[in-house]
């Protein structure tokens, strides 16, 4: 379908699915970000592979099941061997780029990568000001528990050093004549959520709507999910509008990184000659179920945007179940690649148009961070804690998943034919090796 282009990975840390003023969200300045969804298929319900950072990320990187690469948390290690799209793309005499936070966890590994810029190359390059402000910004008492106005510029984030980069190494491979695959992964809007003064300061904090919570007559909920509210308990309504206006603050500076990547391709030529995709690793709560971050299975935190724009094609939108790991071997189709046979995802090319998805496609979706589980169809989800259920809830008349059902007697068929299904799955993608922790 698009033999011979380029390639462009553009990844976020931490956004929502909903964070984008073109899906009508009041507070989200997506400018760039719309306009790469006029002219990309946009799928309304991608599931990542695991709601933290580093399995997240390996699974895109391998088109693997976090329990099949290793990677169950950010303290777990790949196991070896570990094949990515930039070794698939080797044979074909792509120039492979990898910048930002990629989250590697072996740093010896081969990742398929030519060059790889880290997140420090900012830190490196930074002013002592910066830094100075950045560190107490990122101090564990702010970090994750508040948000606002920072006075550093747009230029002293991690991301404006990415994007730069991310633009010279492009310029070198034009002017080579070489196709490249360039995966650029800026952290932002990753806490801590505070965005340069200027942009902090044009959210009207008054206007912003809190998130509706349980009701009172819902149950309490996992055990888990009451532990990791405590964090956040002390948090007045106040504090938690200027959490949330620091987010999409956040949100506003990191679609300005990736507007001077998107309009570096127009700049050179090569925009019709490149297919470009944007994701995230996982969402973030953004105070729903009174919490912010992710590490849990609420569809705040699991279900991600992605889009994917090959020149010549069509935009649109698709609504089918899609992972992750369906990435890896869309790309490889897309270019002519071998595929690898260690992927356990599936090509997303069917969908890359109008017509009706194949029929055996996925009924499900998969996640898991450690010893928690997630199986997804179109109406329900099961999440299971420690191989016992733990959730269930009705998504088609309890969207917000309020209401869990896992202890209701009529469900009971229900949660244990969704819990054989997740027995079959992590059975059937078991991992090759033992875990490295």
């Amino acid at each position: 379908m698009a033999q011979g282009k380029n390639i462009l990975v553009l990844m976020c840390d931490h956004h929502r699915f909903d964070a984008l003023r073109c899906l009508g969200n009041p507070l989200a300045h997506t400018p760039n970000l719309d306009r790469l969804a006029d002219r990309s298929i946009r799928f309304e319900h991608c599931y990542t592979q695991s709601p933290v950072c580093s399995p997240a990320r390996h699974s895109l990187a391998t088109g693997q099941y976090a329990h099949r690469h290793g990677v169950l948390t950010n303290n777990h290690m790949p196991h070896p061997g570990m094949v990515t799209i930039a070794h698939a793309l080797q044979p074909l005499g792509y120039r492979r780029m990898n910048l930002g936070h990629m989250h590697w966890k072996d740093p010896e590994m081969d990742t398929g990568y030519a060059s790889y810029t880290p997140l420090t190359a900012w830190r490196e390059e930074a002013s002592a000001r910066a830094l100075r402000v950045y560190d107490w910004e990122a101090q564990s008492l702010t970090r994750r528990r508040t948000g606002g106005p920072s006075p550093r510029t747009r230029e002293e984030y991690s991301g404006h050093c990415m994007a730069r980069r991310a633009i010279a190494q492009i310029e070198e491979a034009v002017e080579k004549g070489e196709r490249f695959l360039c995966w650029t992964a800026f952290t932002e809007p990753h806490p801590p959520f505070y965005p340069p003064k200027e942009i902090y300061e044009l959210i009207d904090q008054s206007s912003i709507r809190l998130p509706a919570q349980a009701p009172s007559e819902a149950a309490p909920p996992h055990a888990l999910i009451l532990k990791k509210r405590k964090e956040w308990a002390h948090l007045t309504e106040v504090e938690i509008r200027q959490v949330l206006a620091g987010y999409y603050g956040m949100i506003n500076l990191v679609d300005g990184y990736i507007g001077m990547v998107l309009d570096a391709l127009d700049r050179l030529g090569i925009r019709d000659e490149t297919i470009v995709v944007w994701t995230v690793d996982h969402g973030d709560q953004m105070w729903e179920h009174e919490l912010f971050l992710k590490f849990c299975m609420y569809e705040g935190a699991v279900h991600v945007p992605l889009l994917i724009d090959v020149p010549g094609e069509d935009a649109g939108v698709r609504d089918e179940l899609v992972e992750h790991i369906d990435l890896f071997p869309t790309l490889c189709e897309l270019v002519g690649a071998e595929c690898p046979a260690t992927v356990q995802g599936r090509s997303l090319t069917p969908l890359l148009g109008t017509g009706p998805a194949p029929d055996d496609w996925h009924e499900a979706v998969f996640s898991q961070i450690g010893n928690l589980q997630m199986i997804r169809t179109r109406d329900w989800k099961l999440n299971v804690y420690d191989g016992q259920p733990g959730e269930l809830y009705d998504l088609k008349n309890d969207p917000a998943e309020f209401f869990n059902l896992v202890s209701a007697p009529e469900h009971a068929d229900r949660i244990a034919s969704m819990h054989a299904r997740v027995k079959d799955w992590e059975q059937a993608h078991a991992p090759a090796s033992p875990l490295r922790a």
